[in-house]
Formats: C-alpha cells, structure tokens, sequence
C-alpha cells in the first residue's frame, strides 16, 4: 500500500499516525518514516497490520524485512543438516 493508502486506512479505523506513534511510546517522526518506507520496524509495521486488518506484507509488499520466510530457512538449516553430516 502506499503511504497515503495506509494513513486513510487507518483514518477509516479511527486512528493517525500520531495516534499510534502515542500506544507505540514512539515518536510520530519514526512511525511516518515506516509509513513512508524510510526506515524499517517491524513493531510499528505489525501495529499498523494489526489495526487495518491486513498482513504485514500486504501492507508493506515491497519491504523484504517483513516477508516471512521461515520456510526457507528451514530448508536451509535443513541443507546445511545434510551438508555437514557428509563429511
């Protein structure tokens, strides 16, 4: 979503930025830096999912810090596994 998008979600919600930067304990300047995709939090990012009531990362599809990925570390813990044991 673009900044403008998740700001008039969140408005739809009942809530600004500033709001949540105030139930976050931070300041608006960093809750509109990960709006604007400046700088990354995953705290601030979750709250902002949790309040529109999207993932994550159909919020922030293009923040690669915010895609899960546990299943590729799995499988590379699980190639490392098998790697190691060879020797």
């Amino acid at each position: 979503m673009k900044p403008e998008q998740i700001k008039q979600a969140l408005e739809e919600k009942g809530y600004s930025l500033s709001i949540v930067a105030a139930a976050l304990g931070l300041n608006l300047s960093h809750v509109s830096s990960v709006v604007y995709q400046h700088t990354t939090s995953y705290k601030v990012a979750a709250a902002i999912a949790k309040i529109i009531g999207k993932p994550v990362e159909a919020i922030f599809p293009d923040v690669p810090a915010y895609t899960k990925n546990k299943d590729t570390r799995s499988q590379k813990v699980q190639a490392l596994r098998e790697l190691l044991s060879a020797e």
